[in-house]
């Protein structure tokens, strides 16, 4: 088989098997960053279209503007509220800015089959914009039984590493 390039996969790689690093909170213990869920790879380039060009109705210039990133949104079993990673979003929101936000970089790692990062992104200057718990339901049975936490995370810039050799 020839040798791959960085970046390039035989078969497209599997979303289930990734892991999720948080930049200086300090060590995390594994059950801190065990996440079920992570959305929000996204960029869009905003537009300007209100350049037209006078006595030409046929035609509007559309001009790139800046990057907008979507929210990272992370999904967990709820944990303790002794979790370094949840006293960092507590924190965070609660702020009476009395003290700066800590903003982290967070890594979002695709795993390969050996759990050796596959491909990397990375949320740079990021901080906690929200957290919410799933509802309690007496009725719930299945997955839906499970009490889910979900962080939402707001982010200066989106950067896609390529694998590691």
């Amino acid at each position: 088989m020839p040798e791959l390039e960085e970046d390039q996969f035989v078969f497209p790689p599997l979303s289930f098997h990734f892991a999720v690093e948080v930049g200086e909170v300090g060590h995390l213990p594994e059950k801190d960053l065990l996440f079920t869920e992570a959305t929000g790879f996204g960029m869009e380039l905003e537009v300007d279209t209100s350049m037209v060009e006078a006595g030409n109705n046929n035609r509007v210039y559309v001009l790139p503007k800046r990057v907008k990133y979507t929210d990272l949104v992370l999904k967990r079993g709820i944990v303790s509220s002794d979790s370094k990673f949840y006293k960092w979003c507590e924190e965070t929101i609660n702020t009476n800015y009395a003290e700066p936000i800590k903003p982290q970089n967070i890594t979002v790692n695709l795993l390969d089959e050996s759990g050796e990062p596959l491909i990397t992104w990375n949320f740079i200057d990021a901080f906690p914009k929200k957290m919410e718990v799933s509802a309690l339901n007496a009725k719930a049975s299945g997955e839906g039984a499970i009490l889910i936490e979900t962080i939402t995370i707001a982010y200066s810039e989106l950067t896609r590493g390529k694998k590691k050799s």
